[in-house]
């Protein structure tokens, strides 16, 4: 099982680094590709070397692709004519979409949110979307799942790997990270 989580410079290093720990704890083989290069540097100044290129994404491949947010990050992604082309794919055969923060910007360019999601407080406007819904952390609509920021980017992970690996690794991984 295999995760993508998209890195464009000025992403929410808390929201990337927490999903691809959580999920590799959680024994899902997830990986950072870079939007355009692979040495990516965050929103304060962390840089990671992403593991791949998003232009070397094979769909197949994946069973869900993640966003970060974070600025200018989210802005980079929201942007990308190729990540719009490749979220549109991964909706198209089911597989699961996540983004947290601003991230889901790129969700509503891409044209793959559905009724209800959420992001980061005053940013649904740059979303353009209806169906925002800010009275929760984390909220699944079909095969899309958004999140808040920075604070819920644990509850966004376990999320994701309830999601995938189902209530036992979910109840479990939770346990030990002495998550509440």
């Amino acid at each position: 099982m295999k995760v993508a989580v998209i890195l464009a410079n000025g992403f929410e290093e808390i929201e990337a680094i927490s999903v691809v720990d959580l999920l590799r704890r959680a024994g899902i083989d997830a990986k950072f590709l870079g939007l355009e290069k692979k040495c990516v540097t965050g929103s304060h100044g962390v840089e990671i070397i992403a593991d791949d290129l998003l232009v070397n994404l094979d769909i197949n491949e994946y069973e869900m692709i993640v966003l970060p947010g974070g600025l200018p990050g989210a802005e980079h992604l929201a942007k990308s004519e190729k990540l719009g082309e490749i979220l549109r794919e991964f909706d198209k055969a089911g597989k699961k979409i996540g983004a947290i923060c601003a991230a889901p910007w790129a969700l509503g360019t891409a044209g793959v949110l559905k009724d209800s999601y959420t992001c980061y407080p005053g940013f649904e406007g740059t979303v353009a979307h209806t169906g925002y819904t800010a009275s929760a952390n984390v909220i699944i609509d079909k095969n899309i799942i958004t999140s808040r920021g920075p604070a819920t980017a644990m509850e966004f992970a376990l999320t994701i790997v309830r999601e995938l690996k189902g209530e036992q690794a979910f109840s479990t991984l939770k346990s030990e990270l002495l998550f509440n």
